[in-house]
């Protein structure tokens, strides 16, 4: 009670116990897996992890949707995490991994929340208002697609919490 967990396309459930009852899982979630060819046939269960097994973290990955939840992290949490974990949701330091949940320095509101899902990185080195595709008009939105290449090198523009695409904020 009093975390806040947060999820945005990118598998982050890691290894998890499988002796609580609060745990929901399939049981044959390993055994599918090593099936597949994901996990080694002779890796431990106990060490399997789901997100790196069925959803590798990868730069884009932790650019597109890790970000989006760490905007929301920096937000509730005290000042230090936001430059903890910048290198990781840059996709630079794909080590760095954020915690499932946080603790927030004070409860979170549903008025928050709201807030909090109509982010768009906003004085953070992601905001993105005055990179190139926010020009002339400083918009945080950026039209499809996010990713390009120029002279052969693969970019990503911002994908917001505040996503004028997801119709919810």
């Amino acid at each position: 009670d009093g975390y806040v967990g947060s999820h945005a396309n990118q598998a982050r459930i890691r290894t998890f116990p499988r002796n609580s009852s609060d745990t929901l899982y399939s049981p044959d979630v390993v055994e599918f897996a090593k099936k597949k060819g994901l996990y080694p046939t002779d890796g431990k269960d106990e060490d399997f992890s789901f997100a790196d097994v069925f959803d590798p973290i990868t730069p884009i990955g932790a650019r597109l949707c890790e970000a989006r939840v760490w905007d929301i992290f920096r937000q509730i949490l005290e000042a230090g995490f936001a430059e903890q974990y910048l290198d990781y949701a840059q996709g630079s330091n794909l080590t760095n991994r954020m915690p499932l949940f946080v603790k927030p320095v004070r409860p979170v509101s549903v008025n928050t929340t709201m807030w909090l899902m109509r982010s768009h990185y906003e004085g953070s080195w992601f905001d993105s208002r005055d990179d190139f595709g926010g020009l002339p008009f400083h918009s945080p939105y950026r039209a499809r697609p996010l990713l390009f290449k120029q002279e052969g090198k693969l970019y990503a523009m911002n994908r917001n919490v505040g996503y004028l695409g997801t119709f919810l904020h």
